[in-house]
């Protein structure tokens, strides 16, 4: 589902881990990362910072009218560690390989009505709580640059995107692209295309946007509280 978004208000944040590691979705255990959280990920950095009380059963209230989005801005390089787990009921642990990106800088959004509240919150640096790099032990090194901007439709966006959505791509000499799974409802296709650097997707139709992040309604992916 798309929002028709045309003109509406958006706060983006500038946020910067030690590490961290959004796992992809359909893998075992801790191994893939997407390069860039997807829209629930940064609804629940901003419902950190905002106060906004968790849901076992879906996304904050004050996040269900509001759209998403986030894009790697740069990081210190990836790498691959082990780390232990525990399977629950079963009692089962053991070690896993995690794929972990140092130092990401990321660019996060949300838009919608009534986010000039949250804006002034964030602004004035009062934090309810700190986010985490998608696991909680990766710590954030530093939040800030909130800015209240327009977010418009367009068709060039350079984030993330269904392989549905996408038309073509623009790839810059020092552009990156993965395509990952996401449990998604857009279509039977669960690839997302994630770029970075001087890459820009053209999409088949216009999708709310700001500052190159495509923005998406929560209620289009797989809710997780954890």
């Amino acid at each position: 589902m798309i929002i028709e978004a045309p003109f509406v208000d958006a706060v983006t944040a500038r946020v910067d881990f030690f590490e961290a590691h959004f796992r992809v979705h359909r893998t075992k255990c801790a191994a893939l990362t997407y390069p860039a959280p997807l829209p629930t990920s940064v609804a629940g950095i901003f419902g950190a910072l905002c106060g906004w009380e968790r849901r076992l059963d879906g996304p904050p209230k004050e996040a269900e009218s509001l759209l998403f989005g986030a894009k790697i801005v740069s990081h210190g390089g990836i790498c691959r560690e082990l780390a232990t787990y525990k399977e629950t009921p079963k009692n089962v642990r053991g070690v896993a390989p995690i794929i972990l990106i140092n130092e990401p800088r990321y660019l996060i959004a949300m838009a919608g009505e009534g986010v000039e509240q949250w804006y002034k919150l964030l602004s004035g640096g009062s934090f309810h709580y700190l986010p985490y790099g998608g696991q909680s032990w990766f710590f954030p090194k530093d939040i800030g640059d909130f800015r209240l901007k327009i977010a418009s439709e367009t068709k060039e966006i350079e984030s993330y995107a269904p392989k549905d959505f996408v038309e073509d791509i623009r790839m810059g000499r020092d552009g990156s692209i993965q395509m990952l799974p996401v449990v998604h409802n857009f279509s039977v296709d669960e690839m997302f295309y994630f770029v970075e650097k001087d890459v820009k997707l053209i999409l088949r139709h216009k999708l709310p946007s700001v500052e190159g992040i495509g923005l998406y309604s929560l209620r289009d992916f797989r809710w997780v509280a954890g």
